[in-house]
């Protein structure tokens, strides 16, 4: 069913979209996903609209997000940040889209606060400046004072912007539906993924309160650092579309005038500022996912405050080891380690890397053969990975892509600071520290009992599997159709593999019960001589079990 029937109540929204793409010289794509009748036009109508301006296909389509709005602004900055999708001279043009639209007036933003708080904001605040600090696409930042005297900033979102995005996201989702049915790209690159993440990221932006809380984490991350603030959030003034938090005074990151005449180690600050990134990575696996000067000030030339974490970036521990798996076979130039790497992160499937993948990877890691860590740029290897992945149609997934994005920009944050800086030699003492860790008895345990965990569950489900299957089979609801001449191969495969999963759930039981037995003797302090023959004979069972099993296997074979 077509996608668009669902939302017809949106269908004025449908034609404004139309009509700018139409205007911008792209009704070649409004016809091939079938949404000339929107515009109640015949389809020569749409392929004869007027010559858009004199501007190649890049520029064209950044100034069409631009007319469309904050949605669909957002969304050309997101997909600046995905050389993995798009080829280099969009992603140059759409990093030129900047955050930045005209404030709305300082008496709404008063209205909404009052509305919301059910005060005057006279009673609220001790000051209010109407006129905004900075405006955004989806709100603006007041400065105010309580009334003790301290100096806030309250955010404010646009009135009726929530309502309008929502919109403009589920028309993006039934677009991105429609395209992959029809065009080639989109369904390549799964674009209805890419879609549903980009709308989850900004549907977070949305809520000022999970803003707020973000920010409560990070200051209790780093409230034993000296050379970070992170200002404190005023929750009795914050909701879901307002925020206030204390005010940073200081100087942005990139005003080099202005430190260097405060005379600023900048050295030091380039170096504190990657590793704060760093930290985030490697120790919490929670980091600020956009670090772009705007948010980060210096403070008395030592401390550096960070403001803004309404976009940050969470990894599980599977992606953090595959990314210092991923480091470690560049600096070791192994390309075959780098290939479990990206399968570990998800952008490969080792059943399906082709011949000609895994010698562009080899030729890849050449590329860092006798070069010192100091002269590898994140830069480079990210913009030379995912050239390498978008000639063979692989896509990095969204968290991965957020993670890359934040370090490449930390980069060269700290490279306007520092040219000599470097992220993989600033990384060294992280990716030791994570890889000692990793190797730890705690981690290895914990590692053991999930995998015994795991075994236990499958051997429970197992039987009823094969239970349920047998009954289906018996009911005539599942059927095996093979040759007569076949049954006797057939049947001994069978019983050749029931063998096999028999002696697959025995070993299993004895590894619970060697982990059950462990964990007792480590967490009880249960010792003698039960526990020790119970131990013997476990690990006994699972050696003989084991033995067994791979015979078995290697006969089948």
């Amino acid at each position: 069913m077509w996608p668009l029937v669902r939302q017809a109540r949106h269908l004025g929204r449908y034609r404004e979209i139309v009509q700018v793409l139409v205007h911008h010289g792209f009704g070649y794509l409004v016809d091939q996903l079938g949404l000339t009748s929107l515009l109640s036009l015949p389809r020569r109508v749409i392929l004869r609209a007027p010559t858009p301006p004199p501007l190649n296909n890049a520029e064209r389509l950044r100034e069409a997000l631009i007319e469309l709005g904050p949605t669909f602004v957002k969304l050309g900055q997101a997909l600046s940040t995905r050389p993995d999708l798009l080829p280099a001279d969009l992603i140059a043009e759409l990093s030129k889209l900047q955050d930045t639209v005209p404030p709305f007036p300082g008496e709404q933003a008063i209205n909404l606060i009052e509305t919301t708080f059910g005060r005057p904001i006279e009673q609220l605040f001790q000051t209010f400046d109407p006129q905004p600090l900075a405006a955004a696409s989806l709100g603006q930042v007041h400065a105010a004072t309580l009334s003790d005297g301290t100096a806030v900033v309250v955010k404010v979102q646009r009135p009726d912007i929530a309502a309008r995005i929502q919109t403009d996201l589920a028309i993006l989702a039934d677009l991105a539906a429609l395209a992959q049915e029809r065009l080639a790209f989109a369904a390549q690159y799964n674009l209805s993924e890419i879609v549903w993440e980009f709308s989850a990221t900004l549907r977070a932006e949305l809520d000022y309160v999970r803003e707020a809380r973000n920010a409560d984490r990070f200051r209790q991350m780093f409230c034993a650092n000296p050379h970070i603030y992170i200002p404190c959030v005023y929750w009795e003034y914050t909701d879901t579309r307002i925020l206030t938090t204390e005010r940073v005074f200081g100087i942005k990151l990139n005003d080099m005038p202005a430190l260097r005449a405060a005379g600023v180690d900048l050295a030091r600050l380039a170096r504190a500022s990657v590793d704060i990134t760093l930290t985030e990575i490697f120790e919490y696996g929670f980091f600020h996912s956009d670090p772009h000067p705007g948010n980060f000030f210096v403070i008395d030339g030592e401390v550096l405050g960070v403001v803004d974490f309404g976009q940050v970036g969470t990894l599980d521990q599977t992606t953090v080891q595959g990314l210092l798996w991923m480091m470690g076979a560049l600096v070791n130039h192994d390309s075959q380690a780098l290939l479990r790497a990206l399968e570990r992160l998800g952008v490969i499937q080792r059943r399906t890397a082709t011949a000609a993948l895994r010698r562009d990877l080899e030729r890849f890691v050449e590329g860092f053969v006798d070069r010192p860590l100091g002269m590898i740029s994140a830069r480079e290897t990210f913009d030379g990975l995912t050239t390498l992945l978008r000639r063979h149609r692989l896509v990095i997934p969204g968290p991965l892509a957020t993670l890359l994005k934040t370090v490449v920009m930390m980069e060269g944050l700290g490279m306007q600071l520092d040219p000599t800086l470097n992220v993989f030699e600033a990384a060294r003492p992280y990716i030791q520290q994570a890889l000692r860790e990793q190797v730890s008895p705690a981690v290895l345990g914990a590692q053991a009992l999930a995998s015994g965990r795991e075994l236990g569950e499958l051997a429970f489900e197992i039987p009823e599997q094969i239970s349920q299957s047998l009954h289906r089979l018996n009911e005539g609801e599942l059927r095996l159709q093979t040759r007569e001449l076949e049954l006797r191969r057939v049947a001994g495969a069978l019983i050749g593999a029931a063998n096999r999963l028999a002696l697959a759930i025995v070993v299993s039981a004895f590894i619970i019960g060697v982990a059950v037995v462990a964990v007792a003797m480590r967490m009880l302090d249960w010792y003698g001589i039960l526990p020790w023959t119970l131990l013997f004979v476990g690990v006994g069972g699972v050696v003989t079990g084991g033995i067994m099993l791979t015979l078995a296997l290697l006969r089948r074979e």
